[in-house]
């Protein structure tokens, strides 16, 4: 027994010994680390110092200037150490420049008594935003891919006198381009000082085209147009021509190109920046993405969509008016959206009063039993003497019991509205029942709109954070919000990105469902 004891007293010891040293090499951690962050905050105090200084001494002394190179290098290494998604700097193949500037937004300037940002509302080096927000274990933690935070960071790569800036729109029109075009406008002119900035009219090929093609912007140019629909600069989806147009930038000396536009736009942004750095050249390349759909699966969402779908809203409220002031009457609305049907479920659940909403993801036979027609008469109209139907432009895609899209075709070859028109009415006449159809199709309408309220402070800030990167040294890089943090990603995510596509177990498409209370129309399910 005592033989026990002595064994246990030992064993106890030795417990007792590895937790005390796994203690203290815990404690010496946190004191390392503790000490770190202690160092780290007397350096930006000094920083900060020397910021507060140099708002009423704008004369950087080479210490300073050290400190504010240290932080960009600092900045691209923590990009790599903290596996962040690389975004591409032009010191990637320019090589370090001897010095950096510090951004005129630590200055007060002089002009009105507009004040500068404190250090503390600049972004740090290494910031970072998680893609998910929901982790099941620590590893799902480790595993998630990590954003670079966008924002004013409190180097600038670019000397403000040699930037020579270049914006121009691509794709069809969307609200909130000139929204777009307005804010970077005044965030280079105010905010960095820039006062050279071209607009480039019909897109890419305006680049290479006639002198007039390029429109010289500033404040009192812009100051109004967010008030306006379409753009300024105009838009184009033409043959693009990489060699001419690194051409052109090259002739103008512009090094800065701002390009607003959808997955096809920025595969021409990717293209030209590949080109731009197998040369060498000091040109950032930086899209603001624009899709009307809200198709770019890897971003919250598109500037553009909240204002189109509130102006789809006031095509199905006139329709259902017209579907209620006549006898079986049928209000019929065709809305945009070729590959996704976002638009026509946003609006039909703002509107509150659809009865059917059809979009390209999901399949539904026309004939039937279940089918659309027959719901269509015998569940709606002769029950509730109306209906409110809701077809995306692309919605040919999703009729089961007929192939009206060729494999590998733009379904938008269908008018899928009139086509459904042409069917709604002659079930009607075969079954001798009354109709009255009402077809409204608001496409252009809902594109060329002026962006809403909260779609114009979108655009700001997608806009300015667009030249806070360019003027820090980024490029073939993006802009967009993810989990409601404004972020910067690499070309290639929105270019060949996944397409934000509805599913059925999704919330928003379950709340579609028990709005209109709709079945699925097929015969099959």
């Amino acid at each position: 027994m005592d033989s026990f004891w002595k064994v246990t007293a030992v064993s106890a010891g030795v417990g007792l010994s590895l937790g005390g040293l796994i203690y203290l090499l815990k404690r010496r951690r946190q004191v390392e680390e503790s000490k770190e962050k202690e160092r780290d905050i007397r350096e930006q105090e000094k920083l900060k110092v020397k910021y507060e200084g140099s708002i009423t001494n704008p004369v950087l002394d080479k210490e300073f200037k050290q400190a504010l190179l240290n932080e960009m290098v600092k900045d691209l290494q923590l990009m790599h150490s903290h596996n962040i998604m690389h975004v591409d700097h032009l010191t990637d193949w320019c090589g370090m420049p001897d010095e950096v500037e510090v951004n005129p937004l630590l200055f007060k300037a002089q002009e009105r008594d507009r004040l500068g940002m404190p250090p503390e509302s600049l972004v740090l080096p290494g910031t970072f935003c998680l893609k998910d927000f929901q982790f099941m274990s620590d590893e799902d933690v480790k595993n998630a891919k990590r954003f670079m935070k966008a924002g004013p960071k409190k180097y600038t790569y670019f000397n403000r006198n040699e930037v020579k800036a270049a914006i121009v729109t691509c794709g069809g029109l969307c609200p909130g381009l000139n929204v777009v075009i307005r804010e970077i406008v005044m965030t280079l002119w105010w905010n960095y000082k820039v006062h050279k900035i071209w607009g480039v009219r019909w897109g890419y090929h305006g680049f290479y085209g006639p002198g007039d093609n390029y429109m010289s912007l500033n404040p009192d140019k812009v100051k109004d147009i967010h008030q306006l629909g379409g753009s300024i600069l105009g838009a184009g989806r033409d043959v693009f021509d990489g060699e001419k147009i690194v051409a052109a930038l090259l002739e103008r000396g512009i090094n800065q190109v701002y390009v607003i536009g959808g997955d096809g736009t920025h595969k021409g942004i990717m293209i030209l920046a590949e080109m731009v750095k197998a040369r060498g050249l000091r040109i950032a390349m930086v899209g603001v993405p624009k899709t009307i759909d809200n198709d770019i699966k890897i971003i919250d969402s598109s500037f553009g969509f909240s204002s189109s779908v509130q102006a789809a809203v006031h095509a199905i409220n006139s329709a259902n008016v017209e579907a209620n002031c006549a006898e079986n009457g049928l209000g019929l609305v065709k809305i945009m959206g070729r590959d996704v049907g976002h638009i026509a479920m946003q609006a039909s659940l703002a509107s509150r009063d659809v009865n059917i909403c059809l979009v390209p993801e999901f399949k539904f036979d026309l004939e039937g039993e279940k089918g659309l027609l027959n719901y269509i008469f015998e569940e709606r109209l002769k029950k509730k003497g109306h209906c409110v139907l809701v077809v995306a432009e692309g919605a040919a895609l999703g009729v089961n019991d007929r192939q009206l899209v060729e494999p590998g075709k733009d379904p938008r070859n269908v008018n899928i509205g009139e086509y459904l028109k042409k069917e709604i009415e002659m079930y009607a006449k075969k079954n001798k029942m009354n109709l009255t159809l009402k077809y409204i199709d608001p496409s252009y309408m809902i594109r060329t709109v002026p962006a809403n309220s909260a779609d114009r402070q979108f655009c700001s800030v997608l806009a300015q954070n667009a030249v806070h990167g360019a003027m820090a040294g980024f490029t073939n890089f993006t802009c967009g919000i993810i989990r409601g943090i404004s972020v910067n990603l690499p070309i290639d995510l929105v270019a060949n990105g996944e397409k934000n596509r509805l599913h059925y177990e999704d919330r928003g498409w379950q709340r579609l469902l028990a709005s209109t209370g709709q079945p699925s129309f097929l015969n099959a399910h």
